[in-house]
């Protein structure tokens, strides 16, 4: 069986995927002792020379694969999950013929799209599945599957975490510039762009590039097959991936707009041979957007994309709105105001008309852009229409499948933030009003957020944190990354002893969310691969802008609790250092969270004694048909973290399955649950699970396991995710699972940025524990496990110690 990729806490994760579950069972086929003929992986992770791996009927593959298609295009458009359908994979021999290749390529690229988008399934799975059928389908002429099975991986490979190394080996993390890098290369493919899709190696080759040549090939395999909806798509797509370089990159700014523009206008020429005149007003739109937004095509040519958009419309509301939105933008891009006004205006009127306005908070933003003087009403005007309809909004985008809140929302939040707190000066006698109706509006963005990654019914609600929920020596940082500031928002109790407030601190207006982004970015690389000290210089900078401004306030006696926006999530703000160079660990204690309204600084200790549950997976595993391989050192930290546990009910449980961590957690209210093994997060806590020995813990099974244990006798004080990467990666994935087991019910978690070295995360782990043992917060304890390192040479590498962060409850 070749080897397939997951995400794994130290290595590569190897082999296929078997679904367990048979089509009889589903009324498919009607026999009294079936026989299993192949599991997804033997069909769809293996093929050589024209010839799939495991012989199978033919007419019970044509059958699955019409149900999975038909069970996926019913999820398109709507919150529908693809739950429930894995075990439409899985295939019995009626020994009525043998599949042809063709039939053998149309079920992998269904196999593979269940696997980026069903509960259970992994991206890796399904790059491999994809990619497999991209090849059987070319090799058996059927290029209308060939473009599907191209245009999918090129979707799961844009989502595609990067896969590490072992634990403690360095790596290569590219960055921006690599990115870009990446994409050129791609780009340079002048002729066939398939035959390199072939070519390539998954697990090996930069998803980016994956991405990149699957979504080009994907548009000249659809041409040829006249499906100008993918092929628009797959251009939309490469362009969006060249937009968002340009966003990020300092240099190579002239080659990623001619990117930009050659995709834009292989895609207005696709949209314009699409059927259907409403779909081809909305791609044309989704093609302007982006033109306007890069500045990569000449503004006639948009006039006339645009246009040719109004005239597709037709009495279509929706599309009639949408063209004259995209008409206001052009106006006001070529300095005509009035005429961008009575055409915003107008879609305004049109968009209002529409059962549910999706785009009418956009459009009130837009209106904010080109009428100045009433800029605050307008944008708190989409903020609110925002809010009226984010409910009945799907967490994708049905067409794109972009992140609704990415492409819709985030725009709006960040413009009704900015009004607000540019409303009034600093120092303004009512500048305590302004910042809590900023502030509330940030919770909402961040709850959004959170929402939008988890789902709305995995969010349990939370007592809203106040200032008042301060203690002395509590410092809260609330940094608000915006288009052309930085703002940032903090909170004490005053040493006169009154009561706490919120206060905004003098803006930084030569700051803002791209240098911010940028700095993050050059740190958390530099401090993850640990190859030199470039990360020092960026890391300085970040600390000048975030920390130095409440600098004063700050002492070892004090705890900075930290709610970090958007990129700053990913930063090991312990590692900053000041300007003699002492880290921000040494100077405080340090504690954060994904969201105030999901946090609570927690109440201490409930005993003197702690009960702990830890549990690790040492052996090799395979499940899902994947090896997952054997892990040094999980043992030795489980058992540290167990030896703390002095209560009856505490266990240390090696090597663990699912029924015995089910069977430790409702042996009574647990304080810390301690979990040393893989994990993967597949970008939502639907897909995403821990591993145990032979099976998989979903994410949403362990919340489900830690909500009983709750129930009997209080909240999960403390989880340690110690896998590697559990809160680290983009602006959503970051969460990671420790951001979702705060969800969960758990106070508080702590987990690693990055990959770390088993000797280090055992000392830090010993550290920690023996001084939360002895009765210290946990900001405490694991600023003091921080410094300890800090002061072992063999240790003090920050690559090491400052991996470590603490999220929710720091007392």
């Amino acid at each position: 069986m070749m080897a397939g990729m997951f995400h794994s806490r130290r290595g590569l994760v190897t082999g296929g995927l078997t679904v367990v579950g048979k089509l009889a069972a589903a009324g498919l086929v009607m026999s009294a002792s079936p026989v299993l003929a192949a599991s997804p992986a033997q069909l769809c992770q293996s093929f050589d020379r024209g010839r799939a791996a495991a012989p199978i009927d033919g007419a019970a593959l044509r059958r699955s694969t019409e149900m999975i298609e038909q069970r996926l295009a019913r999820r398109s458009g709507s919150n529908e999950s693809a739950d429930g359908a894995m075990e439409l994979l899985n295939l019995e021999d009626a020994a009525s013929g043998a599949a042809e290749l063709r039939e053998l390529a149309a079920y992998c690229a269904a196999a593979g799209e269940l696997m980026r988008t069903g509960s259970g399934g992994t991206q890796s799975a399904a790059q491999s599945f994809l990619l497999t059928a991209f090849r059987m389908a070319e090799a058996a002429g059927e290029q209308q599957v060939a473009s599907r099975a191209a245009y999918r991986l090129g979707l799961v490979s844009l989502n595609a975490a990067t896969i590490p190394a072992t634990r403690g080996a360095r790596r290569s993390r590219s960055g921006t510039r690599g990115a870009v890098q990446t994409v050129a290369q791609a780009d340079a493919i002048s002729d066939g762009v398939c035959g390199a899709l072939s070519a390539v190696q998954l697990g090996t080759t930069p998803p980016q590039y994956v991405a990149s040549v699957a979504l080009r090939c994907a548009s000249v395999r659809s041409l040829t097959t006249q499906d100008y909806q993918t092929a628009a798509l797959a251009q939309l797509r490469l362009a969006r991936i060249a937009l968002g370089l340009l966003a990020k990159s300092d240099d190579r700014q002239d080659y990623l707009r001619s990117t930009i523009a050659s995709a834009l206008e292989q895609g207005f020429a696709a949209a314009a041979s699409i059927p259907g005149a409403a779909m081809r007003s909305e791609i044309t739109g989704r093609l302007a957007e982006v033109a306007l937004e890069s500045g990569a095509v000449d503004a006639a040519t948009l006039g006339t994309r645009i246009a040719a958009m109004r005239s597709a419309a037709g009495n279509d509301v929706a599309s009639a709105a949408y063209a004259a939105a995209m008409e206001a933008r052009l106006a006001l891009a070529q300095g005509d105001a009035g005429t961008a006004r009575e055409r915003i205006n107008q879609a305004i009127f049109l968009e209002a008309q529409r059962p549910i306005p999706v785009r009418l908070p956009e459009w009130y933003v837009l209106l904010a852009e080109i009428d100045p003087e009433r800029r605050a009403a307008h944008a708190l005007a989409g903020y609110r229409a925002l809010e009226a309809i984010r409910p009945l909004l799907p967490a994708v985008d049905p067409l794109t499948e972009e992140s609704t809140f990415a492409l819709r929302m985030h725009k709006v939040f960040e413009k009704a933030v900015d009004v607000t707190l540019s409303s009034i000066p600093p120092g303004d006698s009512r500048e305590g009003e302004v910042i809590l109706a900023a502030q509330a509006m940030i919770e909402t963005f961040r709850e959004a957020e959170i929402q939008s990654l988890f789902g709305s019914e995995c969010v349990p609600p939370r007592i809203a944190f106040t200032p008042s929920d301060l203690a002395a020596g509590e410092v809260l940082l609330y940094p608000v990354l915006l288009a052309d500031r930085l703002e940032i928002i903090l909170a004490e109790r005053p040493a006169s002893g009154g009561p706490a407030i919120y206060r905004r601190l003098p803006p930084n207006q030569a700051a803002d969310r791209q240098r911010v982004a940028a700095l993050v970015e050059k740190v958390n690389l530099g401090l993850s691969e640990g190859f030199d000290d470039a990360w020092r210089k960026p890391a300085r900078e970040l600390d000048a802008l975030l920390i130095e401004p409440v600098a004063a306030l700050l002492s070892p006696q004090t705890t900075l609790v930290i709610i970090p926006d958007g990129p700053l999530r990913a930063l090991p703000f312990a590692a900053l250092p000041d300007a003699a160079g002492r880290f921000l660990v040494e100077r405080t204690r340090l504690g954060g969270s994904p969201a105030l309204g999901y946090s609570q600084p927690g109440s201490g200790r409930r005993d003197d004694q702690l009960r702990v549950v830890a549990a690790s997976l040492q052996q090799s595993v395979e499940i899902f048909g994947g090896t997952f391989p054997a892990l040094e050192g999980t043992t030795e930290e489980a058992r540290i973290a167990a030896a703390v546990g002095k209560r009856s009910g505490s266990r240390f449980i090696e090597d663990f399955r699912r029924a015995d961590l089910a069977e430790a957690l409702r042996g009574g209210a647990i304080d810390v649950l301690h979990l040393a093994t893989h994990a993967s997060f597949n970008g939502g806590s639907n897909r995403s699970f821990i591993v145990a020995n032979g099976e998989a813990i979903p994410l949403s099974e362990l919340r489900r396991m830690i909500a009983g244990n709750s129930a009997r006798g209080g909240a999960l004080d403390l989880i340690v995710l110690s896998a590697c990467e559990t809160a680290v990666g983009d602006d959503e994935a970051n969460m990671g699972l420790a951001g979702a087991a705060i969800q969960a019910g758990a106070a508080s978690a702590i987990a690693s940025l990055w990959q770390v070295n088993d000797a280090g995360t055992a000392e830090l782990m010993r550290q920690f524990y023996a001084r939360y043992d002895a009765g210290q917060s946990k900001a405490e304890a694991l600023r003091q496990a921080q410094l300890a390192l800090l002061a072992d040479g063999a240790f003090s590498d920050p690559n090491i110690w400052a991996a470590f962060t603490l999220l929710g409850a720091w007392r």
